[in-house]
């Protein structure tokens, strides 16, 4: 016997037989720590490999789940909105963050932290200086934003950093 549908459809589940989560309920905010972490490394290693455009691209990545982690924290109730904004607030490498992960996911910023045009570059670096940090061929990739100047692969390690301190004070379930 055929069944024929009388009106709207039900929707059907997603969530697989058995344990009625999905994989972001099961990781929650440690997930999104261990992916933001994972994408440090990628930054560390391209930057420390050949020159590609696989560094920038795990770069804008890095500050996009870097940032976003602070909305995993508060979906998960592991601290509060206004906890974690005080705190993105009061470093400024956090608040770069913000504008980066904003910047390149919506294409522009109608409320920056630091400042709306901010510009990456790819900052020249003297041939002695080379090889001395993480480095492009003959430059790195910097953000430049309000009179401030930061190596983003360097801002990314105060990134990860300040999240893991952040983490370690409150110790979140």
């Amino acid at each position: 016997m055929r069944m024929r549908s009388c009106g709207a459809r039900k929707k059907a589940s997603t969530r697989p037989v058995g344990i009625g989560l999905t994989l972001q309920q099961v990781e929650g905010w440690r997930g999104q720590l261990a992916r933001v972490t994972r994408w440090r490394e990628r930054v560390v290693t391209a930057a420390n490999g050949e020159p590609s455009a696989d560094e920038l691209d795990f770069l804008l990545a890095f500050f996009e789940s870097a940032y976003h982690l602070r909305d995993w924290l508060v979906e998960t109730g592991a601290v509060s909105n206004v906890e974690v904004d005080g705190y993105v607030a009061s470093h400024i490498e956090l608040q770069l963050c913000r504008d980066i992960a904003n910047g390149f996911k919506h294409h522009s910023l109608r409320r920056p932290s630091i400042d709306a045009e901010f510009a990456i570059v790819n900052q020249y670096v003297p041939p002695q200086e080379r090889g001395r940090r993480y480095r492009l061929p003959n430059g790195e990739w910097t953000i430049l934003a309000n009179g401030t100047q930061l190596g983003l692969v360097d801002l990314s390690e105060r990134v990860l950093l300040l999240w893991n301190q952040f983490l370690t004070q409150r110790n979140p379930a």
